[in-house]
């Protein structure tokens, strides 16, 4: 081995033919590029999949019990919290009311369709960290003149054309009996906190009214989901394992991931996509190698009729051109390890690209890079890079000692 990675390292760094050592430097910049690119590629859609896990960690709960198909009747409901709250696994248990209505003001000529969480504030907050992100109390009480606290998206409040302080009307579904019939009711809401979270979703569209209000408007009684928030986030798996053998069969404790599983489902398919599409760049530029060493097979046929005269073997040879193309593969790679690693870092930190906050969930387009993700695009980068060695460096060693001579 040591005469093949001698002739090698010879060939690589040579300074002799000025063309194979410029298509050399071309086929090593290409594999970086490509290198850098499947990695900052990656990075982003690493960022945007654990940004979201993150916001969304702190404005989900970590997990849901539901029931798929009705609400968890009172009773259950009551028994579930307790046990839980015996659970030293559990930092906070809280039930919520989900609903839909139509929000309306003096200053916004069109209505605006919300969804609406009831909550039970004290209980919500050791789950949630719903007021980190409120401007105001955040008092969902009722008031003296008749009207219901509410917290509302700062979007959506925007969009009403409203503030801290004002009121809105309300029109829910549930319909009232008058002398006239059955007419939708109406509700008058007093503004008590704007929610800035700067996730769209929640700006935009989720208002939050008090727990037992909800209950009457949007339940016969019971609830829609029991969030749970645990004490150390390694731990959630063997909660919901724990629950899902206690609970009733119609129950279900569902993590973040599956709350959520269409949307981080399209985010691990937009990753492998990336990295395919991404990695044509790396295969490209792995044509370069086979170019370059065909080439240097082609300028150094006397050099290989020499070794064969003097004894070397055809593996040799083929060895020969295997650490040449693995030269430039792995000083590409090198580099575009550090240039992709570097630039994602960069990027991110100053947050470079920005975003609208009404196309997307978060302001900037964030960059994360692991030791595993760099670990596998290097992997693939090497693999290819060898492979594309494979046919120059047969073809020099099947050169027979007379037949490379003649040429001379």
């Amino acid at each position: 081995m040591r005469l093949p990675f001698f002739i090698a390292r010879r060939y690589f760094l040579s300074r002799k033919g000025a063309f194979i050592n410029f298509i050399t430097i071309i086929s090593v910049l290409g594999v970086a590029v490509g290198v850098a690119a499947l990695i900052i590629a990656l990075s982003i859609s690493t960022g945007f999949t654990e940004t979201m896990k993150r916001k969304l960690g702190e404005l989900y709960a970590d997990l849901n019990i539901v029931s798929f198909g009705s609400e968890i009747d009172e009773k259950t409901s009551k028994e579930i919290i307790a046990n839980l709250e015996k659970n030293d696994l559990v930092k906070g248990a809280s039930p919520i009311v989900l609903g839909i209505g139509l929000l309306s003001s003096d200053f916004s000529n069109i209505p605006k369709v919300a969804r609406v969480v009831g909550v039970e504030k004290q209980s919500f907050n050791n789950v949630v960290a719903l007021m980190k992100y409120v401007k105001g109390s955040g008092d969902l009480s009722a008031f003296e003149d008749g009207s219901k606290g509410v917290i509302i998206g700062k979007d959506l409040a925007e969009s009403l054309g409203v503030e801290e302080g004002d009121t809105l009307n309300f029109l829910v579904p549930k319909l009232t009996q008058s002398p006239f019939g059955s007419i939708p009711r109406v509700l008058t809401l007093k503004i008590t906190g704007i929610l800035k979270s700067d996730y769209y979703l929640y700006d935009n569209e989720f208002i939050y009214l008090d727990f037992n209000l909800c209950q009457k408007l949007f339940t016969s009684g019971g609830v829609h989901s029991i969030q749970i928030r645990v004490k150390d986030p390694q731990k959630i798996n063997l909660l919901k394992n724990e629950l899902e053998k206690s609970l009733d069969p119609r129950l279900r404790a569902l993590d973040l991931m599956e709350t959520n599983k269409e949307f981080f489902k399209a985010l691990k398919m937009e990753r492998l996509l990336l990295f395919f599409a991404i990695g044509l760049i790396v295969v490209v530029a792995s044509l370069n190698i086979v170019s370059t060493l065909i080439l240097l097979v082609m300028e150094k046929i006397r050099d290989i009729g020499l070794l064969r005269s003097i004894g070397a073997s055809s593996r040799q040879i083929r060895t020969i051109f295997l650490l040449e193309g693995m030269m430039i593969g792995i000083t590409g790679t090198i580099l575009g390890d550090l240039l992709g690693t570097t630039s994602a870092f960069l990027l991110n930190k100053y947050r470079v690209i920005p975003l609208s906050l009404e196309v997307y969930p978060i302001p900037y387009v964030p960059f994360e890079t692991s030791v595993q993700q760099v670990l596998v695009v290097t992997i693939f980068a090497l693999a290819i890079s060898f492979l594309s060695t494979l046919y120059p460096s047969q073809k020099a060693s099947n050169l027979l000692p007379l037949e490379a001579l003649r040429y001379e």
